[in-house]
């Protein structure tokens, strides 16, 4: 309940009596397991986040090979965004804002995800599919801030009609500068950004096999 109230007033202009009302709960009781609104709003990012790494490492369980797994983290992560779009309004908007969440065990959580994908791109050098010039945390960033991208448009503007249909453009443009022997983006991110409601990747496809050559 907090997370809707959060995600459709903001943490300024919440309270913890529209909170208890939402719940419809007293307002004494929030009280007796937070110490204020803060701490309530930073438990939100710390049960999601469970979630979250919870999931993804269910999705994760038997994939070979660092691209793969690569593959299947965008795509999961921005699932998870996708079905949980009043905890990312508040992530984005609220929580991240606030100087005390480096303090969080929420905080502490992302890192750990964060540290996760680093691995994972180590991985991909031993196995000689990530180029080894590649700097890791670089890297990393780079598609994490991708997703975070894709989903400020999708969540906040509503540029992409679904996040999911982003993960595959997405790989693919990363796949295209990383790879060893590097393959095709087959739809460029800028042009996958220019989607609108009513279009779709297919058409997209369709579109730039119908121009001449």
């Amino acid at each position: 309940m907090a997370t809707e109230v959060f995600a459709e007033r903001g943490f300024a202009e919440t309270t913890i009596a529209q909170i208890s009302h939402k719940a419809k709960i007293a307002e004494g009781s929030i009280y007796h397991y937070f110490k204020n609104k803060e701490d309530l709003l930073f438990s939100i990012p710390e049960e999601r986040m469970e979630n979250f790494l919870s999931g993804l490492y269910e999705n994760l369980a038997g994939v070979k090979g660092a691209l793969n797994k690569i593959r299947k983290l965008i795509w999961y992560h921005l699932y998870f965004y996708e079905k949980n779009r009043d905890y990312v309004l508040i992530l984005l908007q609220n929580i991240r804002q606030r100087p005390s969440f480096d303090s969080t065990r929420a905080y502490q959580l992302i890192r750990d995800f964060s540290r996760l994908l680093a691995q994972i791109i180590e991985e991909g050098k031993e196995e000689e599919v990530i180029r080894a010039d590649i700097d890791s945390k670089l890297l990393r960033d780079a598609i994490l801030g991708g997703i975070e991208h894709i989903t400020v448009r999708g969540c906040i503007q509503g540029g992409v009609p679904t996040l999911t249909d982003a993960a595959a453009p997405l790989y693919d443009f990363f796949v295209s500068g990383i790879q060893v022997q590097s393959g095709t983006v087959t739809i460029p991110l800028q042009e996958f950004f220019q989607l609108k409601k009513s279009s779709g990747v297919e058409e997209i496809r369709n579109q730039r096999k119908a121009k001449p050559n």
